[in-house]
């Protein structure tokens, strides 16, 4: 079943919401319906997730978003997820770097 454009907005805004929790739950619901994407929409929702995971200063809203992206892996391009090399895997919490490590060599 393909994923309405509508859901697919809900997601990129609350991915982009002020509230850590927000961001989070929307990270994890975009994890759920991984399955269901197209590759347009797929590789929408990773530019998006890896976006924010750069600015991202909530470490639980940071595993969902990374997390997402592992899902998602498969639809993103090289360059959509290259954006991470930005972040300093030596200052993250190690499963956090170890998940920004599996993004970047997958």
């Amino acid at each position: 079943m393909p994923v309405s454009a509508s859901l697919i907005l809900e997601f990129v805004r609350d991915i982009a919401a002020s509230d850590p929790k927000v961001r989070e739950s929307a990270a994890d619901q975009v994890t759920d319906w991984a399955s269901s994407y197209s590759l347009t929409d797929g590789r929408v929702l990773t530019g998006v997730l890896a976006t924010a995971a750069l600015c991202e200063e909530d470490p639980a809203a940071l595993e969902a978003q990374l997390n997402a992206i592992i899902q998602l892996g498969p639809l993103a391009e090289p360059d959509m997820v290259a954006i991470l090399r930005a972040l300093d895997v030596d200052k993250l919490p190690r499963e956090l770097g170890d998940y920004v490590r599996d993004i970047l060599e997958g």
